[in-house]
């Protein structure tokens, strides 16, 4: 229970209040010392001082912060995690049999700073069910089916319940452990390449990597955007195959086109494009002026549209368009 001030006054605010009790034995300058060192303000609130009247020790009285397991303070104190305590759990679960792959996943693990950090860890090849066929990039797709840990804050453990059947990349290595290795400290835990740990075949030996299903199957690549699977390179490469189907019969119209097309950054862009006039129906003036005129028209095939599901651009039939001709343009 905590004062609080109310019409200028203090008085009791909050009962039941739990606290954590420093014990420390004797009176002394230490004891002191250590009380002022401590701020009544944030990170650190210190209440006051207690005495145990049966064996005289002196008690500092603290905010609910400190572990009860390991008495270290909280990493993180509104959802008491604990760090140190966390990672002990952890340690247990790092059975690869290979003493250099353990002493890499402890490293890794021993990065984590927060509850809700990415939990690196060996997975056993079993946990994996749908494997495609490995590609010449060496990446393939699989059903990771426990899925990886995830900090339950009410619980006060990792556990894996909403997180199973999850969607991941393989990547092959051959049987070299050191070059594994340093492949995978190449990789950051952080968001920027989501590795959730490392397995290994037990019929090939072969290491693999676990990765968050990010990577193009056909090229190897991440995906220039994960949610819909859209691979830049490899639409790029598409286009780039699709440029003898088509010519405006212009050079300089042709080669414009082309550098519209690799300017292609994400999956909704508009794919510019060469388009014959006999796609063209219903075409219809709707304003004039000295330098152009303007025609209502339908498209019949439409512009091409990236399909999410099916990972390719479908057009979008009976488009309806504006087609603006430059007096000039001769």
């Amino acid at each position: 229970m905590q004062l609080k001030i109310n019409k200028k006054l203090y008085e009791r605010g909050r009962k039941r209040h739990k606290v954590s009790l420093k014990d420390l034995q004797n009176i002394t300058d230490a004891f002191l010392n250590e009380v002022k060192s401590y701020s009544i303000k944030k990170p650190y609130i210190l209440y006051g001082i207690t005495q145990n009247p049966d064996t005289k020790d002196y008690i500092m009285v603290l905010d609910d912060e400190y572990c009860g397991k390991c008495g270290e303070r909280y990493t993180n104190v509104y959802i008491k995690w604990c760090k140190s305590c966390q990672i002990d759990n952890l340690k247990s679960n790092i059975v690869s049999g290979n003493e250099k792959i353990d002493n890499l996943i402890q490293e890794m693990q021993l990065k984590i700073n927060g509850y809700n950090d990415l939990v690196f860890e060996w997975i056993p090849y079993n946990q994996f069910n749908d494997i495609e066929k490995k590609s010449k990039y060496s990446f393939t797709a699989a059903i990771w089916k426990d899925g990886p840990l995830k900090y339950n804050r009410d619980k006060k453990l990792y556990e894996r319940g909403e997180r199973s059947h999850r969607n991941v990349s393989l990547k092959h290595l051959q049987n070299n452990t050191d070059a594994f290795l340093n492949e995978v400290k190449s990789y950051s835990i952080k968001k920027s390449y989501i590795l959730y740990g490392i397995t290994q075949n037990p019929d090939t030996k072969d290491y693999i990597m676990v990765f968050k299903d990010e990577y193009c199957e056909k090229c190897g690549e991440k995906y220039a955007d994960i949610s819909c699977k859209w691979c830049k390179p490899c639409q790029i490469d598409n286009l780039k195959i699709n440029f003898s189907n088509w010519t405006s019969g212009n050079e300089k119209i042709d080669d414009l086109i082309q550098e519209m097309q690799l300017e292609i950054n994400k999956w909704n862009d508009i794919v510019f494009e060469w388009i014959p006039y006999n796609q063209f129906d219903y075409i219809k003036e709707i304003d004039k002026n000295g330098c152009s005129t303007v025609y209502s028209a339908i498209w019949k095939e439409g512009p091409l549209k990236y399909d999410e599901n099916e990972k390719i651009y479908k057009r979008s039939q009976c488009f309806k368009v504006a087609l603006k001709y430059s007096h000039n343009s001769q």
